[in-house]
């Protein structure tokens, strides 16, 4: 039998919902067609900024990844240090892998260009990192710790070339790491803000309250301060003297937190059609990456599309 004869032989149920899948596979090449390529035009059009001389607002950037001081960035499975990280530990079905575990990294760190350095926050990006490891064991988290790295390739054919080369079934689990390092370059387009005079204002206004609100909790220490006549009270002369040396103390500890404070971000925009990328490729490289999954999609939609047009005409013919 033929597979014309099958797909008419098919109940009116089983053959609709055949149908609407390859529509739907078409509109999904359509959708992801048009977004890939309006990642591609907007990475094209966007001029690249000084973080030193950057307008507000979206913005493009390029420069080396940085840690923050203080604690490090370990990456999950491996323990390698990094600036970003992505892990995923999946198990071994009947017919396909199962992911029981997985995370992406939201800590802060650091893009330094040469002209200042601007705090990533990297929740929300559509991230490109340096390498991956992907190995295989025989309990949930892996003894090994030191896996091979692989280069995250530059185009997703080269990916599928080695996806299709790499021995798979060597153990029950499977884990994969994906990392951004210290010192890799780095590309992103987000959401870039400087902290302003307004900023500031309320920052010490903040520390201000803070400090007053501490000493109204430590009456005796209140009144050994600023209680001058010694009458058991703080009338409003005397809360005006507290108020005025709250000021200057929060003053000071505010210069010294903006000895250690990066006073640019960037972040993901509040609009969807603004996305926040993070990549390790240069931007061409990510041009041609977006262009070729776009060449993709539209094939999709058309092999979706050109099935579903297909199957109504047969019913059609009926």
């Amino acid at each position: 039998m033929s597979l014309s004869e099958q797909l008419l032989h098919l109940s009116q149920f089983e053959f609709w919902a055949l149908l609407l899948a390859c529509a739907g596979t078409a509109l999904t090449g359509l959708f992801f067609a048009f977004r890939w390529l309006g990642r591609a035009r907007l990475i094209e059009d966007a001029p690249t900024a000084r973080i030193r001389s950057a307008h507000q607002g979206y913005v493009e950037l390029t420069g080396d990844a940085r840690l923050m001081a203080g604690e490090p960035i370990l990456a999950p499975l491996t323990g390698i240090d990094c600036c970003w990280y992505r892990y995923r530990i999946e198990k071994r079905g009947d017919k396909h892998w199962r992911t029981l575990e997985s995370d992406t990294s939201d800590h802060l760190f650091l893009l330094d260009d040469g002209t200042g350095h601007c705090l990533i926050d990297p929740e929300g990006a559509e991230v490109t990192p340096s390498d991956r490891s992907i190995w295989y064991g025989a309990e949930r988290y892996p003894p090994d710790r030191s896996p091979l790295r692989q280069r995250v390739q530059r185009t997703p054919l080269l990916q599928l070339a080695r996806f299709l080369n790499q021995q798979i079934g060597q153990g029950r689990y499977r884990y994969t790491e994906e990392r951004i390092y210290p010192g890799d370059r780095l590309y992103a387009i987000g959401l870039f803000k400087s902290l302003d005079d307004l900023d500031h204002r309320q920052t010490r206004a903040e520390l201000r309250r803070g400090l007053l609100g501490e000493w109204k909790r430590d009456r005796a220490l209140l009144l050994a301060r600023f209680d001058l006549n010694r009458d058991g009270t703080i009338d409003h002369r005397e809360w005006e003297m507290a108020r005025r040396a709250a000021e200057t103390q929060a003053r000071l500890a505010h210069a010294e937190q903006q000895r250690h404070l990066v006073p640019h971000t960037l972040s993901a925009p509040a609009s969807s059609r603004h996305p926040f990328l993070l990549s390790t490729l240069a931007d061409f490289e990510l041009v041609r990456r977006y262009r070729l999954k776009a060449s993709a999609a539209i094939a999709l939609f058309f092999l979706g599309g050109s099935a579903a047009v297909w199957l109504l005409g047969l019913r059609l013919s009926q």
